[in-house]
Parts: C-alpha cells; sequence; structure tokens
C-alpha cells in the first residue's frame, strides 16, 4: 500500500513540519527523547514522526524498542484484542478484566530493559479514545518507569488527555498538510514515481476530499491509479477521483444532498431520505452532524453573499443545538430531523 511505501524513513523526509522535525533532530542529537503529546488533524503525520523518529534512534533495533499501540483497537477489541495479538498474549488472563490486563502490560513493558539503547518508546495513537482510569495508571507508570521508557500520545483531541499527562509531556502541534502546502508536494512526488499524470484538476479534487488528510488522499489515488488500469499513459483527473470517493465518501456525499434539499425547503424528500441513511443504511447520528457541518461549511466558502452568510450562520446555531441534544435523545433521528425541519421551514 502507499500508505506505507511512500512512509519516510528519516525525520528529514518529513514534509510540512519543519519546527517539529528541527525539535527531534535535536534530540536524536543527544540520545534523549522527552515523554511527547503529539496533537493534530488526522494523517497529518504524527505516526509517521513517530517511526522515523525510532529508526534514527534505533537503527536495525527500531522494531524491538518501539511498541505501537492503536488505541482504537484495544477499545473495541478489549480481551479478545488482547488474547489474539501475538505481542500481548504472554499478558492474558480470563480471569482479569481488559482494563487490569492492559494496565499489567503497560506496566511490564515499560519496566524491562531495551535493547541496545538507553530506554524504549511506548507509542499510543489516538490516545484520546483511553479510558480516564488507564490514563491515571499510565501518569504512575511514567514517573516509575523514567529510565527505561519513554511515552508518546497521539491525538486529534489534546483537551481528552488528562492534565497529570499533559503536563508530563513535550507538546508538539501538526498542522493540517493542506495548510502548508505539503499534501500537494507530498502527491506530486508519488505521482512522478509512480509514472502517473495527475491533472490540477485532479489534484484539487483530491484535496477536497482528503482535506488535509495524507492517508486519505493516498488511499484514493492509489485506488483511482489502479481503476485506470496498467496500461499507459495514467492520467488521474477530477472524473476519476469523484468516481472512486463516490463510494469512500458515501456519508459526505448523502449529508450534502440532505443540506440541498432542507435548504429548498423539500422536507419529506429530506424526511425520507434521513430514515433511509438513520434506519437502513446505520449511519450515526454524530458523523451524520459533523458532516453536515462540513457541507455547511464548504457553502459558505463558495457563496459569499451577506444573505448566504447569515444565512448559514443561523443554520450552525441549529447544529450546535442539535449536538446538545444529541447527548440526551432516545434516537438519533429526532434531533437531527428537528435540524433540517428548521433549516426548511425558517431558514
Amino acid at each position: 500500500m502507499w500508505t506505507e511505501d511512500y512512509r519516510p524513513k528519516r525525520l528529514d523526509e518529513l514534509i510540512g513540519h519543519d519546527e517539529v522535525v528541527k525539535r527531534l533532530q535535536g534530540f536524536v542529537k543527544e540520545q534523549t527523547v522527552p515523554n511527547l503529546l503529539l496533537w493534530g488533524p488526522p494523517g497529518s503525520g504524527k505516526t509517521s514522526v513517530v517511526y522515523a523518529l525510532s529508526q534514527e534512534l534505533y537503527g536495525e533495533f527500531y522494531r524491538e524498542n518501539l511498541m505501537h499501540i492503536e488505541t482504537a483497537d484495544f477499545v473495541e477489541g478489549g480481551k479478545r484484542w488482547l488474547k489474539e495479538t501475538k505481542r500481548f498474549k504472554f499478558f492474558y488472563n480470563e480471569q482479569k478484566s481488559a482494563i487490569v490486563m492492559f494496565k499489567d502490560m503497560l506496566r511490564e513493558y515499560a519496566a524491562l530493559a531495551p535493547i541496545n539503547a538507553s530506554f524504549k518508546l511506548l507509542y499510543f495513537s489516538n490516545a484520546d479514545l483511553l479510558p480516564w482510569n488507564v490514563q491515571h495508571a499510565l501518569r504512575r507508570i511514567m514517573e516509575r518507569s523514567n529510565r527505561t521508557c519513554r511515552f508518546i500520545f497521539a491525538t486529534t483531541k489534546p483537551a481528552s488527555i488528562i492534565p497529570a499527562i499533559r503536563s508530563r509531556c513535550l507538546n508538539l502541534h501538526f498542522r493540517s498538510l493542506a495548510q502548508t502546502g505539503a499534501l500537494d508536494q507530498l502527491l506530486g512526488v508519488v505521482a512522478q514515481r509512480e509514472g502517473i499524470t495527475l491533472t490540477a484538476e485532479g489534484l484539487a479534487a483530491l484535496g477536497d476530499y482528503a482535506r488535509g488528510d495524507a492517508r486519505t488522499a493516498l488511499l484514493i489515488l492509489e485506488a483511482a491509479t489502479a481503476r485506470a488500469g496498467p496500461e499507459p499513459p495514467v492520467i488521474i483527473d477530477a472524473t476519476r477521483i469523484a468516481a472512486v470517493a463516490a463510494n469512500v465518501f458515501f456519508q459526505r456525499q448523502q449529508a450534502e444532498g440532505l443540506l440541498e434539499s432542507a435548504l429548498r425547503g423539500r422536507y419529506r424528500d429530506v424526511r425520507a431520505r434521513l430514515e433511509f441513511l438513520m434506519r437502513v443504511e446505520r449511519v450515526g447520528g454524530r458523523e451524520l452532524l459533523l458532516e453536515l457541518h462540513e457541507a455547511v461549511r464548504r457553502k459558505m466558502q463558495r457563496e459569499m453573499t451577506p444573505e448566504d452568510r447569515d444565512r448559514y450562520a443561523r443554520v450552525i446555531v441549529h447544529e450546535a443545538e442539535a449536538d446538545l441534544k444529541l447527548c440526551t435523545a432516545l434516537h438519533p433521528l429526532i434531533p437531527l430531523d428537528e435540524l433540517l425541519a428548521t433549516i426548511a421551514f425558517r431558514d
């Protein structure tokens, strides 16, 4: 997969994060790294930085001295994940809860001596999903294992990390690759190496779908290239990107359709489509609300008249009310139906 093939092997291969790279290179030179909290939008390079850092620190022993824990896997899989993951099977105990086993595993790993190095790395991606009691246990483990282990947390929501951990970490912010222009640069390099022609319209469409997420952009580009076939010349334009994204971004397209129908006052169509999405397609209420918000934001960027801006600003206020009501609603369909009805009849 291109997401792995083009993952940087060294810190100086990373683009779009010059200040972060400069600071980490200083740590590599001194052969010491503090605990780190990496935060920024999805696909901005947080995991790539960790792997590049570990390869520069440990060389051929980087796999032995880096443990990457995908927090979402633990939260979703629980005991089954611990039992089926080869690296953690030693800690599995049917009599213990998943949380207790997870804490034991972290405590044991952090205390183990590194291989041919002065410390090892324990990396949590999507760290905001860590339960609060695990985070409090981690704070104590961090204090006791400072000589043998450094902890790295990556998240899109730094406020979800307890203050006791945040205060013990160096905070490094990762900007969206779309803001720095690094995403276009990366896609240009990949297209050149793969021998494909990525048109300006195709690049713009790819950027619009990816929203600065390099992982998503590479997956779409790879799928579009495979769909185009092996016969040269392979030209990837906006049409080919849209053909692939139609399946990948089903929720986004449906949200745009809902918003457009509501703005035109076609409430019956809105209600029917909303019922279908939530009862048949099983789309989550919060996910759909987020896509509705992004659809409003994109329309605000395109339509600049004062009347339109005022209308969309009112829609965002209604979105905030729906977001609050989702916390207590008996069914997520209710606040979303109210939101779209308000747009259709009042705004």
